[in-house]
């Protein structure tokens, strides 16, 4: 069967595009770039520690179970820092867990540091109690006083029969 189209118009491709058409492309072509740019920045934003200064830290856990790079670093509740990385030591079978904290603030040596989350909800953080001990660790130490990751039967447990301390 042969069907013929008559009193259709097509445009001719050596027609240059009308000025118009091309202005509304540009426009349109920069509002996507600056869009592109302000996500950019504001996720370069989101990777950083809080305050201007940080400095890297490590910790060695047998277990780095719920815990993601990218996490909060969290001390009472606030968030002062960031994982930056999750490795395995071969030797040891251990988890490293490097992070980088707010340059104001220094850990003595004995900090306390665990994974869990402060509500059922919630990512998992790496939770750091303060010690007590006069020694400061140093920028790229390792601190070495750190506890099992609590489960989430552990944290349902602990929120019903704790008086709802989650991270305990």
């Amino acid at each position: 069967m042969l069907i013929l189209c008559h009193n259709i118009i097509i445009r001719d491709e050596n027609t240059p595009m009308s000025r118009q058409n091309r202005a509304g492309a540009c426009l349109f072509s920069g509002a996507v770039l600056a869009a592109t740019l302000g996500f950019a920045v504001y996720a370069h934003g989101t990777q950083k520690s809080p305050g201007t200064d940080s400095y890297a830290l490590s910790a060695r856990f047998v277990s780095a179970n719920g815990l993601e790079r990218g996490a909060d670093v969290d001390i009472a509740g606030v968030k002062v820092g960031r994982v930056s990385s999750i490795t395995l030591d071969p030797a040891t079978q251990m988890a490293f867990v490097h992070f980088t904290l707010d340059g104001a603030l220094h850990l003595p040596q004995d900090s306390t540091l665990t994974i869990s989350s402060a509500t059922l909800s919630s990512e998992n953080a790496l939770m750091i109690e303060p010690g007590t001990s006069s020694t400061i660790m140093p920028p790229n130490g390792m601190l070495t006083h750190t506890l099992e990751p609590t489960s989430l039967e552990q944290q349902v447990s602990n929120y019903i029969f704790g008086a709802g301390n989650l991270g305990q």
